[in-house]
């Protein structure tokens, strides 16, 4: 095998090959996401963003609410219910918070103050009630809540791609099918003992 010199290379043919090269690599660039520093692209990035926005805020709607119903309701299981609701949604929120720090992920404040809005709607309806009109809708509301949370909470497993956001999602599931269970069986007694 003879070795050429670097001179003796046509420099005709070599600089084609070099333009295919680059126009390759280049297009490869474009049409392909590039990996963040965690190795997911930045589509997913954004995907477990997203996730972790939405149920942060969705923790943060159920503890205020908690709280209101551990200081407003009538009836002595309404008051621990909400109580153990804002205890367990505070948790919950707090893993969010590690999560997104371990997964390099920014729970900005991009829609605090639609959900701000929507959390005050839901404490003014609610504290315009009062005795059992306000335990009834409150334990309706949050076996709406917990149902909407969880088929929501089911899909995102199902789609999303990073790993670890997928874990946490389906270690919090059964946490929110109790709450749901618990939620029944308070307003079941809440409609046996009026």
């Amino acid at each position: 095998m003879r070795v050429w010199p670097v001179s003796a290379i046509n420099q005709r043919e070599f600089m084609p090959s070099m333009l295919h090269t680059l126009v390759a690599v280049f297009a490869i660039c474009m049409f392909n996401p590039i990996p963040d520093i965690f190795g997911e692209t930045a589509d997913v990035q954004s995907e477990s963003q997203s996730i972790l926005k939405q149920a942060a805020d969705e923790m943060q709607v159920e503890m205020s609410l908690g709280q209101l119903a551990a200081q407003r309701a009538s009836n002595q299981q309404v008051q621990e219910f909400g109580l153990h609701m804002a205890e367990d949604h505070k948790k919950v929120g707090q893993q969010i918070q590690l999560l997104a720090l371990q997964q390099g992920i920014t729970l900005s404040s991009d829609h605090r103050d639609e959900q701000r809005n929507n959390l005050d709607k839901k404490l003014e309806k609610l504290s315009t009630l009062s005795g059992h009109a306000f335990d009834r809708e409150y334990m309706d509301y949050s076996i709406r809540d917990h149902e909407i949370a969880i088929e929501q909470f089911r899909q995102r497993a199902g789609i999303v791609q990073n790993q670890g956001v997928k874990q946490w999602i389906l270690l919090v599931l059964p946490i929110l099918e109790h709450h749901r269970e618990q939620a029944h069986r308070v307003k079941y007694s809440l409609q046996t003992n009026p």
